[in-house]
């Protein structure tokens, strides 16, 4: 078991998988938010998480959930991957 994780952990093509669904996760769910919560007003979006400071704890929560997903998400992948690779 640790030797499958150390061999996806060293794969580069595993961190560009992570990089790539961190990146689309915080897009999609900036998106979901912005329709969730402001129902397409860009008045109210910005002057909840814009005009009132929180732009920063924002986007970092979005950048931490997103590496969280793709950390995940990547993993299983690159670890299906390789399974398939070895049969």
């Amino acid at each position: 078991m640790w030797k499958m994780f150390k061999t996806v952990m060293s794969s580069e093509a595993y961190w560009r998988s992570v990089l790539r669904l961190a990146f689309l996760f915080a897009v999609v769910f900036t998106f979901v938010v912005f329709i969730g919560e402001s129902k397409f007003s860009w008045d109210v979006f910005s002057a909840k998480y814009i005009d009132n400071g929180m732009w920063f704890p924002f986007f970092r929560s979005r950048i931490m959930g997103g590496l969280v997903y793709g950390l995940f998400v990547s993993f299983v992948f690159q670890r299906r991957k390789i399974l398939e690779a070895r049969k």
